[in-house]
């Protein structure tokens, strides 16, 4: 009764009971199913466990039972769930009859992704109920495709779409200079990166729209925007990297939702660990890592052409310097001095109309 405080300490002191209490036998094993939002989340799940078992010198048998008798899958979730429904909780308890304070809005559209080495949808049949899984020996394309085209769409439009004085994304759709960078950015440049047939590409890029104007999820442009420094390197840096190897020159697109990036994390104040910004006299907060807060605050009042430069070559931001791109920095630097002279939206009219 004295449980880890991780949770791959309790999974690790679940399956180390479990094995001693069936003696080791190797059709006792489980499957783990993890969800956590990262890459490859069942090979560090059993990590996490291995090294638990190191850490409390646990029998060799156990470990050899935990890599033979039990399996942990990647998995891969899609659907956009925006939180409680604030405002209209009144009303949907008055028609159901009865107060639920725990529930959640999300969409109609879900995608689960199971990746496992052995088929288990006989003993897991979720497909045979109706429900959106996918079985795999490869989650990575699927995960590819989600990333880079919804994730991608969404770290490539946001800000700018803020800044030009939307607040939820179903605004963004409705409005047309910004809906028509989304449809640019994913069709001229994100999906021509990407490896999976073309049709299945378009049809999920076809979802993804149609996601996004659901009139029932209000997703805040503001809740997108936490940590879009290292999102826009896991989710918008391949897509833009590889349409440069592929046509030799930038996607102007992707390149200028640096610069909107940029934009949008102008300011010199950190109040409660957030950088202020803002917008048409308004402040706003900035959430992120403390060192890159601290990186713009220092920065982004410094002339355009430098300001790009310090930030494009922050190898910790990207892993690579980026200014070794020719013509980036400038073109960067430009878009950046154009949206401090006639604001985002000018700014996006007449590069993006």
């Amino acid at each position: 009764m004295c449980p880890p405080v991780s949770f791959p300490g309790k999974l690790a002191k679940f399956l180390y009971e479990r094995y001693k209490h069936f003696n080791g036998a190797m059709d006792k094993g489980l499957v783990m199913l993890p969800v956590e939002l990262i890459d490859d989340n069942g090979i560090h799940l059993k990590e996490c466990v291995l090294k638990q078992a190191d850490n409390w010198n646990l029998e060799e048998e156990f470990k050899t039972w935990l890599n033979e008798a039990c399996i942990f899958c990647s998995t891969l979730v899609d659907r956009i769930i925006t939180g409680y429904p604030r405002g209209e909780d009144e009303k949907l308890w008055e028609e159901w009859g009865y107060r639920d304070e725990l529930i959640v809005t999300g969409e109609p559209f879900a995608l689960w992704v199971i990746e496992c080495p052995k088929d288990i949808s006989g003993e897991f049949p979720l497909d045979k109920a109706g429900l959106p899984v996918i079985y795999t020996d490869n989650q990575k394309p699927y995960k590819q495709r989600k990333v880079r085209i919804l994730n991608g769409a969404h770290t490539s439009f946001v800000l700018a779409s803020y800044l030009a004085g939307n607040d939820i994304v179903l605004e963004s759709m409705k409005d047309e200079v910004v809906f028509n960078f989304m449809y640019k950015t994913i069709f001229d440049e994100v999906i021509p990166t990407l490896t999976l047939p073309k049709k299945d590409l378009v049809d999920f890029a076809e979802a993804v729209i149609t996601r996004f104007n659901n009139p029932y999820v209000k997703h805040a442009l503001l809740s997108i925007s936490l940590n879009s420094v290292s999102k826009w390197r896991a989710r918008c840096m391949p897509s833009f990297l590889g349409y440069i190897e592929l046509n030799k020159e930038l996607p102007k697109h992707l390149t200028f939702s640096l610069a909107a990036l940029m934009a949008f994390y102008k300011g010199t104040e950190i109040r409660d660990k957030a950088l202020i910004g803002h917008r048409d006299g308004q402040e706003y907060n900035i959430m992120d890592d403390m060192a890159v807060l601290e990186f713009f605050a220092a920065n982004s009042e410094k002339p355009s052409k430098e300001f790009a430069q310090n930030f494009l070559s922050n190898v910790e931001f990207f892993g690579q310097d980026l200014t070794e791109i020719e013509g980036l920095t400038d073109t960067v630097a430009g878009y950046l001095d154009e949206i401090a002279a006639k604001g985002m939206r000018k700014t996006l009219e007449d590069n993006f109309q």
